[in-house]
């Protein structure tokens, strides 16, 4: 089955959110291996290409249906469960097991988290003040690089170099894209079967 590599390099603080607060302190907490690195989900991961590979197609740079054929489809009317399946098989994109092995050693949980700060910001009313109850503090993952891999399977499996076409469309990822978190370098290397 051909695969291949995705980077992710972050070139500004980032959060994906897990949904998750820690009370009155941070309002949302990103999603943490079990060591406590930050990582993307692969759902994830495959809605970022889903998205560039529907902006690349509608602007006629992919054959109609590339999206659809790798991605899959729900199909209208129809409830979640039943869907089309794409060929593409996209894994977390993480730090590497090699860091996952050091920052799950007990002596390695304190620079554990400095790979993330809190980030506050509130509301401003028209006269230049800070809206009551606005204040909102949220935890984001420093700038680093993830890598997850790719596989795709059927009669698709060619298509896999079209990844490599669209990667560059995905320009932020994750949670508060619109106030400047997530700036991304996305890029795919195929691996050698």
């Amino acid at each position: 089955m051909p695969s291949a590599l995705i980077t992710f390099s972050f070139l500004s603080p980032w959060q994906m959110g897990s949904g998750f607060g820690e009370g009155a302190h941070l309002d949302a907490l990103p999603v943490k291996t079990a060591a406590g690195l930050p990582y993307i989900p692969g759902r994830s991961v495959k809605g970022l290409f889903r998205e560039a590979s529907q902006l690349a197609e509608e602007c006629g740079q992919l054959p109609p249906d590339t999206t659809r054929n790798l991605f899959g489809t729900r199909d209208s009317g129809l409830s979640r469960y039943e869907t089309t399946p794409g060929c593409l098989q996209f894994t977390n994109a993480t730090l590497g097991e090699a860091m996952e092995r050091w920052a799950a050693e007990e002596s390695n949980r304190y620079a554990v988290r400095e790979l993330y700060m809190p980030l506050a910001s509130t509301a401003i009313d028209t006269n230049g003040l800070a809206d009551d109850k606005t204040l909102r503090k949220i935890e984001v993952a420093l700038p680093v690089s993830l890598t997850a891999t790719v596989s795709c399977s059927g009669e698709h499996a060619n298509d896999l170099a079209l990844l490599r076409k669209v990667a560059p469309l995905i320009r932020q990822a994750g949670a508060d894209r619109h106030r400047g978190l997530g700036r991304v370098q996305v890029t795919v290397t195929e691996v050698a079967p």
